[in-house]
């Protein structure tokens, strides 16, 4: 009988007989051997049979377990007379050559191990024609829904007809929120709410690191099991293990299976059937979540046209008639919507608000900004007649929200029987007016301008008139048209912006120029910000 001798430590001289088929060794009452010293675990490491071998597992202990000076990571084959260290106590092995093997054999737990990007196949003879029906039956049942949570319980249930051997499996998905293996189906059966299905993490491990399945002759000599305190409490004699792979060739699930009954153990062809039905499972859960990504985008198209829609009735649908002026407008958002603002509101007194605006940032933030801007800039513009306090009152409402995007915002208010434009500016480029008698470029009102909308209720804007003579052209833009990139990396800039501007004639025809410069300077790079033009000309006489 082998037996183990204690050599160092309050126990040294004691010898114990290996009575059982597995021997727990540590500081624990129930443990078959107790030490008793304070820095061995309370269950250290076991000994056991496997096969014709003895074998020592290192049980999670604190201070770990050596063989010959060797850390014990899984389990670690004894010859006679090894030494082996539980922390600082000293245990000698002890057997005849009869009792253990033949000298040089090591017992091994995974015995094959299959890479299921390389098809595997299902030897085609009489004798696995059921199996062939079984798996012809898998494939109906993947093929007539859309949701995992009912397919994938009827296919480890045909597993399980393929496979008689098995006494537990599950098939587990990663989730993508935390990257965890989440169980799909177990037989049998299990409380969601409590400890997963028992699997061996090692072989799970491998499989999902590997794509590769892996059949094993006894998971308890490889790891620890998680949903147990004592891999002895799953008494798992054979595993099965194959990755769902798919159109990724990386691993994204995985089917596991175990036999506790010694006498019915997996075999290679079980591992090829098993890899066959994995890759099934794999082609279908690839399918589904194909499906639901494009739902998913279809949802978001539909979602982005309406707001897209909401969006436009926001902006003005036509241009104003204005007796001996001519207006210009544009606007192309980066993405289906955008954060760029125009308007055109009639005052009360007769004259013309023509407002731009620029929210940071693009996208749906920015777009919901956008129309709570266009709302509070109509209705502070018809009810103060004084543009300055108009934009005081519409940056007050603008700081209540809990938007932390500010705007900028340029505001002409022109008074079309005087000539006379009103500015106010918040943080925006100033407009650029070109002036007919000497075809300069002037920017309006560079002193005047105040800091951004949104940022502080408090600040009182300023606002400055400007004389507009026959032939005069104003423009105003967004950061979009100045900051338009190219494939170089340059930006279209100011500079350029202003000498389209000279070039023009009228307001429709320096606006048409500027975006042809733009796109001919952008070429094929994509525009990376909301473009947004207004222009407008007082007619020559």
């Amino acid at each position: 009988m082998a037996s183990i001798e204690i050599v160092s430590g309050v126990d040294t001289g004691v010898t114990y007989d290996l009575k059982f088929r597995e021997t727990m060794i540590g500081r624990h009452p129930e443990c078959q051997i107790v030490l008793h010293d304070s820095t061995v675990s309370r269950r250290h490491a076991r000994i056991r049979q496997d096969g014709d071998f003895y074998v020592v597992d290192d049980m999670d202990s604190q201070h770990g377990t050596r063989v010959n000076g060797e850390t014990v990571r899984r389990a670690a084959p004894l010859r006679n007379g090894d030494e082996i260290l539980l922390s600082q106590i000293r245990i000698v092995f002890r057997c005849s050559a009869a009792e253990n093997g033949k000298e040089g054999d090591r017992p091994s737990t995974i015995i094959t191990s299959l890479d299921v990007l390389q098809a595997a196949n299902i030897k085609q003879d009489s004798q696995n024609a059921p199996k062939w029906r079984a798996l012809l039956e898998i494939t109906r049942a993947l093929g007539v829904s859309l949701n995992l949570e009912e397919i994938l319980p009827n296919v480890l249930e045909n597993i399980f007809q393929i496979l008689p051997e098995a006494s537990r499996g599950c098939i587990l998905l990663v989730d993508p929120s935390n990257g965890r293996l989440r169980p799909f189906a177990a037989k049998p059966d299990f409380d969601k709410s409590d400890n997963p299905p028992p699997i061996s993490r090692t072989i799970s491990e491998s499989v999902m690191s590997e794509a590769k399945a892996v059949l094993s002759t006894d998971a308890g000599a490889d790891e620890r099991f998680s949903a147990s305190d004592s891999v002895m409490d799953l008494k798992m004699h054979s595993v099965l293990c194959a990755p769902l792979v798919g159109s990724s060739q990386e691993p994204y699930g995985m089917i596991h299976l175990d036999a506790q009954d010694p006498a019915a153990q997996f075999t290679a062809d079980d591992l090829d059937v098993l890899v066959n039905i994995a890759n099934l499972v794999g082609q279908a859960v690839d399918h589904v979540r194909l499906h639901e990504t494009q739902m998913e985008f279809a949802r978001r198209e539909l979602d982005m046209d309406t707001a897209r829609q909401v969006q436009s009735h926001f902006l003005p649908q036509e241009r104003p008639s204005i007796e001996g002026y001519q207006v210009f407008d544009f606007y192309d958002p980066t993405e289906q919507v955008g954060g760029d603002y125009f308007g055109y509101t009639a005052l009360p007194d007769g004259r013309l608000a023509i407002a731009v605006g620029d929210v940071a940032g693009h996208g749906v933030p920015a777009a919901l900004l956008m129309a709570r801007l266009c709302s509070e800039a109509r209705y502070s513009l018809v009810t103060d007649i004084i543009p300055s306090e108009a934009i005081d009152r519409l940056n007050r409402e603008l700081c209540k929200t809990s938007f932390t995007y500010f705007i900028t915002f340029a505001l002409c208010v022109l008074d079309f029987q005087r000539h006379e434009l009103t500015i106010v500016n918040a943080g925006h480029m100033p407009p650029l007016c070109r002036r007919a008698k000497t075809g300069e470029i002037e920017p309006l009102c560079p002193d005047s301008s105040c800091p951004p909308l949104g940022i502080d209720g408090s600040i009182t804007y300023r606002e400055d008139t400007v004389q507009l003579d026959p032939g005069d052209i104003v423009l105003l833009y967004t950061d979009g048209v100045s900051e338009a990139p190219n494939a170089k990396g340059q930006r279209y800039g100011i500079d350029r912006v202003a000498a389209v501007l000279a070039n023009g004639t009228n307001a429709i025809n320096a606006g048409e120029r500027l975006l042809r410069e733009m796109t001919a300077f952008s070429g094929k790079k994509e525009q990376e910000d909301d473009v947004c033009i207004v222009a407008f000309s007082r007619n020559p006489e």
